[in-house]
C-alpha cells in the first residue's frame, strides 16, 4: 500500500511537470484574469487584462515587433527566424507574410515593425530597415547609420523617426532622436543623449522611446529619471517637457545600474527601460517600461498614466514584464508580448482600493 502511495505522488508529479512543460504552447487563449499589481503608487491602479495570447505557431522564436493595419488584422516579427506572420485581430488564422533570407523582398532581420500607410509598412533590423508595401511589390533594404537601437516610428510625410544612441566618433553621437526621410536619408538628430564616462555606458541608456500623439507630435520619454518631453510638430527647437519626476524610479537605482561589477570589469547594463509611450484613447499618456529590482533577477513592467499637464495618474507595477508594441486605434487595446506570446491587452484605470473600473484617462488633464 504504501509503495502505491508512492507510486501516485511520483505520477501525480510527472503528471504536474508534463503539464508545465506544456503550457507554453497553447495555441489560442482568450480571457486571461488581469494581472494582480506588485504595487501602486498613487490614488489609482493600472488594471492589465490579456484579452487574448497566441504562441503562433510551434516553431516561433521570440517576439520582435507587432504592428496593425488599419482594416485589423496585425503583424508579428519574429526575431529568431527573421520572419513576420499575420493575425487575425482576434489573434487567430496565423499566416507567413515574410521569409528570411537577403534576397528581394526578404528580411534579414526584425527588431520592429510599423506600419506607414494603408499599404505600406516598415520593418528595422540592427543597421538595416526594409521599406515595402503589403501586397510584397516595391519592397527595398536601406542601410542606416550603426546605432543602438530601442524604438522607432513613422511619420506622416513617410519619413520615420528613431529613438538610440550613436557610437563614439560619429556626428550624432550624444543624441537619442534621429529622424529620416522616406528614402532613408538622416536629416537630422537631437534631444540629449545619457552623459557618463564611459561611452557604453552612455551609448547603452540613451535609449529614448518613441511615440506620436494623435494630434502628430513627437513624445519622447527617457528614464534617467522619468521624464517624458512632447516635440511638438516633430519640431527639435519646440520641446515641452511633460513631467519630469525622481520618485518614479529612485536615483539610487540609476547609481546601482551605471556601478561596475568589479573594479575594472564591465557595466551591469541592467536598467530600467521605457519600452512604450503613447497617448491613451482618453488623452492621458500611457508608459509602459521594464523595471529590475535589487530583489531578483528578471524584470517587472512599470505602468505609469500621465495627464498633458505633467500629473502622475498612476504608477503600478506588474509582475509580468509585458513589452507594449503599439495601441489599437480601433478598440485601444494593446498589443504586446511576453514569455513568447504575442497578445492583445486591455488597460483601465481602476481606484487603488477598489476594483471598479472607471477608464483609462477618466481624469485626463488638456494639452
Amino acid at each position: 500500500m504504501k509503495r502505491d502511495r508512492l507510486n501516485l505522488v511520483a505520477l501525480l508529479s510527472l503528471t504536474a511537470v508534463v503539464a508545465s512543460a506544456c503550457q507554453r504552447h497553447t495555441g489560442l487563449v482568450r480571457n486571461t484574469e488581469p494581472e494582480t499589481p506588485v504595487e501602486d503608487r498613487g490614488p489609482m491602479s493600472v488594471r492589465v487584462v490579456e484579452s487574448w495570447k497566441t504562441d503562433v505557431h510551434a516553431d516561433f522564436g521570440h517576439v520582435a515587433g507587432m504592428a496593425t493595419w488599419p482594416e485589423g488584422t496585425i503583424w508579428v516579427g519574429d526575431g529568431k527566424n527573421a520572419e513576420v506572420w499575420e493575425l487575425r485581430s482576434d489573434g487567430s488564422h496565423p499566416r507567413q507574410v515574410t521569409w528570411s533570407g537577403p534576397g528581394s523582398g526578404q528580411v534579414e532581420e526584425v527588431n520592429g515593425i510599423a506600419v506607414a500607410s494603408d499599404s505600406a509598412f516598415l520593418i528595422l533590423g540592427r543597421d538595416r530597415l526594409v521599406q515595402g508595401r503589403k501586397d510584397g511589390s516595391e519592397v527595398r533594404h536601406l542601410d542606416l547609420p550603426p546605432l543602438q537601437t530601442w524604438s522607432f516610428a513613422t511619420l506622416r510625410d513617410g519619413g520615420f523617426v528613431v529613438g538610440g544612441g550613436a557610437y563614439p566618433g560619429d556626428a550624432h553621437y550624444g543624441h537619442a532622436v534621429h529622424r529620416f526621410d522616406d528614402r532613408g536619408t538622416l536629416t537630422a538628430s537631437w534631444h540629449p543623449g545619457f552623459e557618463h564616462e564611459d561611452w557604453r555606458v552612455a551609448n547603452y541608456l540613451t535609449g529614448a522611446v518613441l511615440g506620436l500623439s494623435d494630434s502628430g507630435d513627437l513624445l519622447v520619454s527617457d528614464l534617467a529619471p522619468f521624464r517624458i518631453t512632447r516635440y511638438v510638430g516633430i519640431d527639435p527647437a519646440r520641446p515641452a517637457l511633460i513631467v519630469e519626476d525622481e520618485k518614479v524610479i529612485s536615483s539610487s537605482e540609476l547609481t546601482r545600474a551605471t556601478a561596475p561589477n568589479n573594479p575594472g570589469t564591465l557595466y551591469q547594463f541592467r536598467w530600467n527601460r521605457s519600452r512604450f509611450v503613447g497617448e491613451t484613447t482618453d488623452g492621458n499618456i500611457l508608459n509602459v517600461a521594464l523595471y529590475y529590482s535589487n530583489r531578483r533577477g528578471r524584470p517587472y513592467s512599470l505602468w505609469t498614466v500621465t495627464t498633458w499637464d505633467g500629473v502622475i495618474l498612476a504608477s503600478t507595477r506588474h509582475d509580468k514584464a509585458y513589452r507594449v508594441w503599439g495601441r489599437v486605434s480601433a478598440n485601444g487595446a494593446y498589443l504586446a508580448s511576453y514569455d513568447g506570446y504575442a497578445m492583445s491587452l486591455s488597460v483601465s484605470l481602476v481606484r487603488a482600493t477598489s476594483s471598479v473600473r472607471t477608464g483609462i484617462g477618466s481624469w485626463h488633464g488638456g494639452k
